[in-house]
């Protein structure tokens, strides 16, 4: 079968996306990936097929722009939100539907791009991010399933919705009606990462699928080919981090770098270059790495602190290193609070942190010795980690997904074509 797998923005949504790429060329089906230019390379180096869409919107300056500027450092959302919206303050409630828009926007600038491929190559089965509706829209037009792809979230996104009514956004709406048809709110299989106790139930269809890391290209230096001498810490901060930074956003990460100043462990910053400026002189005493694909580094570390995002999380589940997440957003929050009951981590607010830079920095230090002094978090982290390589493989869902394009999906008609 022909499989058009699509993403927007970053590398950290297409990540997690490679695998199954890999999984259906495998098993001798052709794969397409839609994206646009900025992600073009990144596919290439994947080993998969690019196709470049247009691609206009500023990703950069919307997810900076007044609305959502404080969306990456928040006060703690209420821990049952997601299931109890009516919680959520009126400003969180615009700032979600905010998410929408802008999600719904980068929609808006590649679905032609999309649609225009995707007619010509008649694709039986459109795999996307679970955030890029033009896969969406484009399985509606072709009449052909859809599933999503979910990075790492305990909890299936619903942005397109208003979060007490559950009704879909106009902006949203419009997707479709452009093309003269009806909206498809939901795709028609969702595909989760998460070990069945780490994601948050729901009643959408889902396959549990064992999470295999892709960190983008990168080869095994010396050293890491030796044992480590002491314990070992990795510190990664994200490359999405450094590119919807907002003011103020430097402090954390400042104090991180003082929390593991001194400590009787080897220390690894893996970032990235404008990541690796901003530690100056701190770097005297511990190892920087560009680069350096963390599947490949978290195995030997006994812990590893990070933001909560959804690559560096699952990469952490699957080598089952302990984490100390200081989480910006709501749904690093969610994570960080699941994986902290699940005791696989310690869970820390970066916006608590940063209101006391002392307090927050000596809370840092105490938490990370926790991870590294208790081994009730190695344990922890231990099962997880057993509990996620206990699912099935990419390859193993693929007949699944072939049932899926035989069967047409929700009210879809069959494969593409027919």
């Amino acid at each position: 079968m022909r499989v058009l797998l699509t993403t927007w923005a970053w590398p950290s949504h297409l990540f997690p996306m490679v695998p199954l790429g890999w999984a259906l060329q495998a098993a001798g089906h052709e794969v397409r990936v839609a994206v646009g230019p900025g992600l073009t390379d990144a596919v290439s180096r994947a080993g998969l097929c690019p196709v470049t869409v247009r691609d206009d919107a500023d990703l950069v300056g919307m997810s900076t722009a007044p609305a959502l500027n404080s969306w990456h450092h928040q006060q703690r959302w209420t821990s049952d939100w997601y299931d109890r919206p009516e919680l959520l303050s009126p400003a969180q409630r615009e700032m979600y539907t905010a998410l929408g828009h802008k999600q719904t926007a980068m929609a808006a600038a590649m679905v032609d791009g999309v649609l225009d491929f995707a007619r010509e190559w008649r694709p039986d089965l459109v795999v996307h991010d679970a955030v890029t509706f033009a896969g969406l829209v484009a399985g509606a037009v072709l009449g052909v399933p859809t599933a999503a792809t979910l990075w790492g979230n305990i909890a299936i996104p619903r942005h397109q919705r208003d979060p007490l009514t559950g009704e879909l956004a106009a902006d949203f709406t419009a997707l479709f009606e452009r093309f003269g048809v009806a909206p498809k709110p939901e795709p028609d299989l969702w595909i989760d990462p998460c070990p069945p106790r780490m994601g948050l139930p729901s009643p959408e269809p889902r396959l549990t699928t064992r999470f295999v890391p892709y960190n983008g290209p990168g080869g095994c230096p010396d050293w890491l080919r030796v044992p480590a001498g002491r314990r070992r810490v990795c510190v990664t901060w994200g490359i999405t981090t450094g590119r919807i930074q907002a003011d103020g956003d430097t402090d954390i990460f400042d104090q991180v770098v003082e929390a593991v100043s001194g400590l009787d462990a080897e220390v690894v910053f893996a970032l990235s270059a404008a990541q690796r400026d901003r530690l100056g002189a701190a770097t005297a005493d511990v190892r920087v790495v560009e680069a350096l694909p963390l599947h490949l580094l978290l195995p030997s570390c006994a812990a590893v602190v990070h933001q909560g995002g959804g690559g560096t999380t699952m990469t952490a589940v699957w080598s089952g290193t302990p984490q100390l997440i200081v989480s910006p957003r709501p749904e690093q929050m969610m994570t960080g609070d699941r994986l902290e009951r699940l005791g696989a981590a310690r869970h820390l607010l970066r916006s608590e942190l940063t209101a006391d830079p002392a307090a927050g920095t000596k809370a840092l230090r105490g938490a990370l010795l926790d991870l590294l002094d208790d081994a009730a978090y190695a344990r922890g982290a231990a099962e997880l980690r057993d509990e996620q390589l206990a699912q099935p493989s990419p390859a193993d869902h693929v007949p699944r997904l072939e049932e899926l394009a035989a069967s047409g999906g929700s009210g879809g008609r069959g494969r593409a074509g027919s």
